[in-house]
């Protein structure tokens, strides 16, 4: 494989905990995208995708939802105890179920898994920008999806290992997940897997 450019990206989310710190004695930080001046604009302007993947992580997914909800609300109360203003504002602001966004802009995404979320958890991945159209690889599953622009993929990204490379153009991914560390932090009590009933087609 070629020159590949580096994968830009940026984390967002009004709770969560720096790298390196989910296994000792640390509280969760307001990430250092939504501080200053900028914080506001950038809440402002997720809330139309995170409404979206709310709703979508609903019907895939009800009981997460709800431990979603469950985990900000509870995030909402510690910040108010402790007087975190910054936090606490930025929790009434967002409007996701999912505590943590990544934007990511990347030609290549190498194949792998994510490991700091739940295994019942979704990840939902969108697509925005202008490029070739690719195809995303969920490898141990055998299954390969048209990642267009403007598209929605939903997995668990920690048993589901995937790839997917843009031969042209630029890819912007916005990934919307829930870490394990945060829901651990409030008691949200896990999940079990979505179940889906039989389909006769």
């Amino acid at each position: 494989m070629g020159w590949s450019p580096p994968v830009v990206s940026i984390h967002i989310s009004p709770a969560w905990f720096q790298q390196g710190r989910e296994v000792h004695d640390f509280s969760p930080e307001v990430s250092v995208a939504l501080k200053g001046d900028a914080g506001q604009k950038i809440m402002t302007s997720l809330q139309r995708s995170s409404i979206i993947v709310s709703a979508a992580l609903r019907v895939m997914h009800p009981d997460l939802y709800w431990a979603g909800m469950e985990t900000q609300v509870r995030l909402g109360k510690w910040a108010a105890r402790y007087e975190l203003d910054e936090m606490h504002y930025h929790l009434q602001c967002w409007t996701s179920v999912f505590n943590v966004v990544s934007i990511i802009c990347n030609h290549w995404s190498p194949p792998h898994r994510d490991p700091k979320c739940r295994p019942a958890a979704f990840d939902i991945m969108m697509t925005a920008s202008i490029y070739h159209p690719v195809i995303m690889d969920f490898m141990n599953l055998g299954i390969k999806f048209l990642y267009d622009s403007g598209s929605m993929l939903a997995s668990s990204c920690r048993l589901v290992g995937h790839y997917m490379n843009v031969e042209e153009g630029n890819q912007i991914v916005a990934v919307w997940y829930m870490r394990d560390s945060i829901h651990n932090f409030v008691g949200t009590p896990s999940t079990e897997y979505a179940k889906y009933d039989r389909v006769n087609m």
